[in-house]
C-alpha cells in the first residue's frame, strides 16, 4: 500500500504506521578513532584526542559532462563523476608512539639515557583504515570505511607543532559504499 510505511488490519480498519527513520540534525563531534578496515565490531577503535578546531568533514559536488547530440537544443546525456567524502583536521596532542601508524615514520621509545624519538617519513605516505567520529546530539556516529590517511607537519606563528591529516573515503571491494552513519541505539533509529 504504502512502501515506507508498515500496514497492519484490526477489527476491519487499516492501521498506517509511518516505519520511516527519525529526522535528527547530527552536531558536536567529541570523539574521533581509527581501527583496521574490516574489522569486527568488537574490535575498539584506537582513539584520538587533542584536534584543533578545524575538524571538517565533507564532499565536493560531482563534476558534470554534457553530451550534446545533433539536432537537439539540450544534452542528450549528463555523465556526473561523483568525489569522494574527505574529513581533515590538524592533531596537536598526541604521543610520538601514535604517529607512525597514521603517517608513517619510526618511533624509538625511550631509554635510560636517551628520550624518545619519532622519525618522520620524507616522501609521502599513506595508509588506510576506517575512521568514525561519534557525535553528542543526533545520531551516534559517522564512519570512513576504508580512508586513504595522508599527514603533513604543520605549525603556524606560535602555534602548536602538529599534522594536518587528511582522510579519503575509497569505496569499499566488491561495494561502492565508502562511508555509513550510525543512528543513535536508544531510539532505534
Amino acid at each position: 500500500l504504502f512502501p515506507s510505511h508498515d500496514t497492519i488490519k484490526e477489527n476491519n480498519f487499516i492501521i498506517i504506521k509511518n516505519m520511516t527513520a527519525t529526522k535528527k540534525t547530527t552536531i558536536k563531534p567529541y570523539d574521533l578513532g581509527y581501527r583496521a578496515v574490516g574489522s569486527a565490531d568488537t574490535v575498539v577503535y584506537t582513539e584520538l584526542n587533542g584536534l584543533l578546531n578545524d575538524f571538517a568533514l565533507a564532499q565536493d559536488a560531482a563534476d558534470e559532462s554534457s553530451i550534446d547530440a545533433e539536432f537537439y537544443t539540450s544534452p542528450w546525456e549528463i555523465v556526473r563523476t561523483g568525489k569522494p567524502v574527505k574529513m581533515t583536521f590538524t592533531l596537536v596532542n598526541y604521543g610520538l608512539d601514535e604517529l607512525p601508524p597514521i603517517i608513517g615514520g619510526t618511533y624509538t621509545a625511550a631509554t635510560t639515557t636517551a628520550g624518545e624519538t619519532y622519525e618522520g617519513v620524507g616522501n609521502d605516505f599513506s595508509s588506510e583504515w576506517e575512521w568514525k567520529v561519534s557525535y553528542k546530539k543526533g545520531n551516534a556516529g559517522f564512519v570512513i570505511l576504508r580512508g586513504s590517511t595522508a599527514g603533513n607537519i604543520k605549525q603556524d606563528n606560535k602555534g602548536a607543532l602538529g599534522y594536518s591529516i587528511t582522510i579519503t573515503a575509497l569505496a569499499i571491494s566488491g561495494s561502492d559504499n565508502a562511508y555509513k552513519i550510525i543512528g543513535d541505539p536508544k531510539t532505534g533509529a
